[in-house]
């Protein structure tokens, strides 16, 4: 009888390197440290565990438990079945404007869902956060076949709508000091992809009133958006409509966009 082979050992996989944590400089290496469990927690929308933040970060199991008990007790992180971390909504909340206590989504409600019956489409009102737009909250349209963005979604300035209306308004020496280094990187073969047609295009977008993009994040979705001014008339937000290619071509962009530029005046008399 011959003797069994042995089956040859498995090679165990390297384990992956830590993510670096930035120095801010200023010799706060708790906060830099909370900061990275944040951003880390955020790049999985699924949730993580401790010990994943633990090989992540390449932290110790007591300052990953004590970091992420910290965030849970102030409200930044909470665990979802599986014992896994997610953010909350209230990070969405500090990048809101305010008005009489209350916030830009709750100042926004009533007129996302004025501009959803009045088209049909799911609305949205967003903010800038450096080179990108943050989606803050979402009226979900009555179409039977329904597009929307989920709150907390990051998305570039440069190739859709809500970050074109919100970059228009910009005094010129501001929007300079935005697109310094700007990655006008190609998403879609409508994106625009250089500095100077995107600022040409921006001077449209201003002298008509309203920003459309045609499939420039994602093929088949467009969106339609109007600046939310303040009493300086600056641009503190935006809101939009987002559609299946068919029902939002150029024509429609045309038709919709009083309707659209209205919601988001509404806001913007409250916030003045």
């Amino acid at each position: 009888m011959t003797a069994a082979r042995k089956a040859p050992r498995e090679r165990r996989a390297s384990a992956p390197e830590p993510v670096a944590v930035r120095d801010s400089g200023y010799r706060t290496p708790a906060l830099d440290r909370s900061l990275a469990v944040l951003e880390f927690i955020s790049a999985h929308p699924e949730g993580v565990t401790r010990q994943e933040i633990r090989t992540g970060l390449g932290f110790s199991t007591n300052l990953v438990f004590r970091l992420t008990r910290a965030l849970e007790a102030h409200g930044y992180v909470e665990q979802h079945p599986g014992r896994r971390y997610v953010l909350t909504r209230r990070l969405l909340g500090l990048a809101q404007p305010r008005r009489d206590e209350r916030s830009l989504v709750q100042l926004s409600l009533e007129p996302m869902r004025w501009l959803r019956d009045a088209t049909g489409e799911s609305a949205h009102v967003g903010v800038r956060v450096g080179g990108e737009c943050l989606v803050l909250d979402r009226v979900i349209g009555t179409q039977p076949y329904k597009c929307y963005v989920e709150a907390g979604t990051m998305g570039p300035l440069h190739a859709a709508a809500p970050g074109k209306a919100m970059l228009a308004w910009l005094p010129e020496r501001t929007l300079d000091e935005v697109l310094v280094g700007y990655d006008f990187r190609p998403l879609t073969p409508a994106t625009i992809t250089s500095r100077r047609a995107f600022v040409a295009h921006l001077a449209t977008v201003r002298e008509r009133g309203w920003a459309l993009d045609l499939g420039e994040t994602v093929e088949g979705h467009h969106c339609l958006a109007a600046p939310i001014l303040d009493a300086d008339d600056m641009p503190v937000a935006s809101l939009w409509i987002t559609a299946i290619a068919p029902r939002l071509t150029e024509s429609d962009g045309r038709r919709l966009a009083p309707a659209v530029m209205r919601a988001a005046a509404m806001v913007g008399e409250v916030l003045r």
